[in-house]
């Protein structure tokens, strides 16, 4: 699982640092991939190997994945997965591409950055938070995050994050321009054979939070706006963030009853044979931007990590 593919910011407050990992991190990973007799398949190619009653023999095989949409993807990553001749699938949420939602977490970061102190209208009145270091920034922002992210819905969370930048000045739209590929450039890339187009919902929103109705909503119409734009309907699918709370067990059932051959989560953890009952419930390891190391993916590509996390469940999906 990626997200951005770019070099480092100079920046020493970036609290989506995680997200994004270098050009050059990025093509030493596929090396040593591919030195070590990893195969690297499509999400077509994973999905029909793991109903094979056989499918011991496929034990070294991993499929790359990115989320949301990044034009960075575009500019840094691919001319890498070319070089190693790497299938790869990339997660649109179409309403970040045409400007109906933005990079909410983003903009959050650059609201903090920029100055010494904000002030939030609340219910019950305006609380004012000092964010004059760089502790205090990381403090306020990760404070303000699980806020966001648990006590108020997912619609009131776009609006005060989209406030809170028109007070600070902060221009969510060029950002999203900025930061984002046009839907010219994601036709482009639907030409490239090495390239999937998957569905991850229309707003970016954790589909946990939603009603059935809204959450189905999501997934369904995400998929049907990409069938119009690039003229196929996506196979695949991510849960935004993917964690346990933003992803769920009626989740899954939705986007299996969906029809999506697969629908990927961000909880940690190697495919098991297992999984081949729970498609819609996989499992993704991430190459987080703080542990640019081999050594790093080398213990996630082990399993073990995750296994102990799991407590020696091989599936986890409740």
């Amino acid at each position: 699982m990626l997200h951005h593919v770019r070099e480092n910011t100079n920046s020493e407050f970036a609290p989506n640092r995680h997200l994004q990992i270098t050009p050059d991190f990025l093509d030493q990973v596929l090396t040593r991939l591919i030195k070590s007799g990893f195969e690297l398949v499509t999400l077509d190619q994973f999905h029909s190997r793991l109903g094979e009653k056989n499918i011991h023999r496929y034990c070294k095989m991993i499929a790359i994945t990115l989320d949301d949409g990044y034009r960075d993807n575009l500019l840094n990553a691919v001319p890498i997965f070319h070089k190693h001749n790497a299938p790869y699938t990339i997660f649109i949420a179409p309403g970040l591409i045409d400007g109906r939602c933005d990079l909410w977490w983003e903009d959050l970061s650059a609201i903090i950055a920029g100055r010494d102190q904000i002030v939030l209208a609340l219910p019950k009145g305006h609380k004012e938070f000092d964010i004059s270091t760089l502790e205090k920034k990381y403090q306020v922002f990760n404070e303000l995050l699980h806020w966001l992210t648990t006590q108020v819905d997912e619609e009131e969370q776009r609006k005060i994050v989209r406030e809170l930048a028109w007070i600070y000045k902060v221009d969510t739209k060029a950002h999203c321009k900025k930061q984002l590929m046009t839907w010219q450039e994601i036709h482009e890339l639907a030409k490239d054979p090495l390239c999937t187009i998957g569905a991850h919902t229309i707003h970016h929103y954790a589909v946990a939070r939603l009603s059935a109705k809204d959450a189905e909503w999501e997934m369904r119409e995400s998929a049907n706006i990409l069938e119009a734009e690039l003229g196929s309907l996506p196979k695949h699918f991510a849960y935004p963030y993917g964690y346990r709370s933003a992803a769920g067990y009626r989740d899954f059932e939705i986007a299996r009853k969906l029809g999506f051959k697969t629908a990927v989560t961000t909880r940690h953890g190697v495919v098991h044979k297992k999984y081949a009952n729970y498609l819609h419930a996989l499992p993704r390891i991430s190459l987080n931007g703080h542990f640019q190391s081999l050594h790093y993916v080398d213990t996630l590509l082990s399993g073990l990590p995750a296994l102990l996390q799991n407590r020696g469940r091989w599936v986890n999906i409740r």
